[in-house]
């Protein structure tokens, strides 16, 4: 787990890094196209340093092999990340938003003694499509954006504990890939909304340190990336320790 969390941290650092070179050299337009590796970089920082770990590190290969070991790691590595292991998972993540925005509209509902067409008119495809794009009247307010970033939580969680335990690939790497996915998606619904929110929050703090920073927008982003990638890790790190577990205890049970 410390590995996780190390690489995790390296990837901000670069990213932190990254955004102060680009201040001072006036290359905020070439920053905000990088930012999108970062979190792929992440994903390969902790594979890298779990090999080491496990005693995988560096070894010697001859000049000759260097060329075919490099594209035998490089298809290790994305083995089993799929297009349509890919789509699933955009999938998932869409069933769990959704159904935490149809949980929400049956409080807001009854809690307003309304009725569905009251609110959203008579159901059609009109209507599917206002809850596809997240078009809901209790996202009004800043309890809306609370109760939406509450959403986005719960929704990136969810995914990345089933992406973490039911993978067969690198779970962060197929957390950090399915989680631009979803990211992108997210941007053609409310989340949207979050988004900018939170840009706009980290604009005005960085305002008040006498800093103007134009690549906001790529920054939150990035980090919601990464944070798909730190779910699914976790999320498998915790399985494979059950398992272990649960195989010391069965290991233990036949020798009595």
């Amino acid at each position: 787990m410390n590995t996780l969390f190390f690489s995790f941290f390296i990837a901000i650092g670069g990213a932190i890094g990254l955004v102060t070179l680009s201040k001072s050299f006036d290359l905020e337009n070439f920053t905000t196209r990088i930012f999108p590796i970062i979190p792929i970089l992440y994903a390969i920082v902790y594979e890298t340093l779990e090999r080491r770990k496990r005693g995988k590190g560096v070894k010697t290969i001859p000049p000759s092999q260097a060329k075919e070991e490099m594209k035998a790691g490089a298809v290790a590595i994305f083995q089993n990340i799929t297009v349509e292991r890919i789509i699933i998972i955009v999938g998932v993540s869409l069933l769990i938003k959704t159904g935490l925005e149809i949980i929400s509209t049956g409080v807001y509902l009854s809690a307003g003694r309304m009725s569905f067409e009251e609110v959203y008119g008579p159901f059609g495809i009109e209507t599917i499509g206002r809850f596809l794009r997240g078009d809901h009247p209790w996202l009004a307010g800043n309890q809306g954006i609370m109760l939406l970033a509450l959403i986005a939580l719960i929704t990136g969680l969810g995914t990345g504990l089933w992406i973490g335990t039911t993978t067969k690939a690198l779970p962060v790497l197929e957390g950090v890939i399915a989680g631009a996915a979803v990211t992108v998606l997210s941007t053609m619904t409310n989340m949207l909304v979050l988004y900018r929110t939170i840009e706009n929050l980290a604009k005005q703090s960085a305002e008040s340190f006498g800093y103007v920073f134009h690549a906001g927008f790529a920054v939150v982003i990035t980090l919601q990336v990464l944070l798909y990638g730190l779910w699914s890790g976790m999320a498998n790190r915790a399985m494979l320790k059950r398992e272990a577990l649960r195989t010391e205890k069965k290991a233990r049970k036949s020798k009595k």
